[in-house]
C-alpha cells in the first residue's frame, strides 16, 4: 500500500487527539489570573502530552521520509498506536484534575509506554524493507531505549512514593529526545 494515504490519516487523527483536550477545560467564570485557577494542572498535563505527541509525530516523518509502501503489520502497528494515543485527552483532563493520585499517573504512563512501544515496533517493521530507515536504526534504537528507560524509572518512582513522577518523567523524555535529535543532526552536518 502507498504510505500516502495513510500518513493522511494519521496527521488528520493526530491533529484531533492533540487539539481536542482544549475543549474539555472548565470555562473560568471570572477574568482575573486567580479565577484560573479553576484550570489547575490540567493546563500542565495538556502542554506535556501536546508537545510529546507532537515530537513524536515528527519523528514518525523523519523516519517515515524515504518509506514508499507500507504492508499490513505496520498499518495495524500504527492502528494501535492511535488508538492509545487517542486516549491522551481523557487521561490528560481526568489526570489535569486529579494530578497526585497515582492510578490516573500509573494508567497515564502506561497509555505513554504503550504508544512508545508501538512506535519502536513500527520502525522496526518499517527497516525490515527500507533501507532508509535500516540506516537509521542504530541511533533510533538508542534513544528509544533512553527514552523507555527514562519513563520506566518515571513509572517506578512513581509508583513507590511520588505520583507526578510519571508526568515528569515524560517531560523528561521529550527534552532528552529534542537534545539527542540536536546532537545528531550537528554531528551528521560535520561529517
Amino acid at each position: 500500500m502507498s504510505k500516502d494515504r495513510f500518513v493522511a490519516f494519521f496527521d488528520a487523527i493526530m491533529a484531533i487527539i492533540m487539539t481536542i483536550v482544549v475543549l474539555e477545560f472548565v470555562i473560568p467564570n471570572g477574568t482575573k489570573w486567580s479565577d484560573l485557577q479553576v484550570l489547575g494542572y490540567q493546563v500542565v498535563a495538556y502542554a506535556i502530552s501536546f508537545f510529546w505527541l507532537g515530537g513524536m509525530w515528527i519523528n514518525i516523518h523523519n523516519i517515515w521520509h524515504g518509506v514508499d509502501t507500507i504492508d499490513r503489520p505496520v498499518l495495524w502497528t500504527n492502528i494501535a498506536m492511535l488508538f492509545f494515543s487517542s486516549m491522551i485527552p481523557f487521561l490528560v483532563v481526568y489526570m489535569g484534575r486529579n494530578i497526585n493520585e497515582l492510578v490516573l499517573q500509573l494508567i497515564y504512563g502506561i497509555d505513554v509506554l504503550c504508544i512508545t512501544s508501538l512506535n519502536e515496533i513500527s520502525v522496526e517493521l518499517l527497516s525490515r524493507h527500507h533501507d532508509c530507515v535500516k540506516k537509521q536504526m542504530p541511533q533510533f534504537r538508542t534513544s528509544i531505549a533512553i527514552d523507555f528507560g527514562i519513563k520506566v524509572i518515571g513509572v517506578i518512582i512513581g509508583v513507590t512514593c511520588f505520583p507526578m513522577a510519571i508526568m515528569i518523567s515524560v517531560l523528561l523524555a521529550m527534552v532528552f529526545l529534542i537534545v539527542w535529535k540536536t546532537v545528531i543532526e550537528r554531528k551528521n552536518k560535520k561529517s
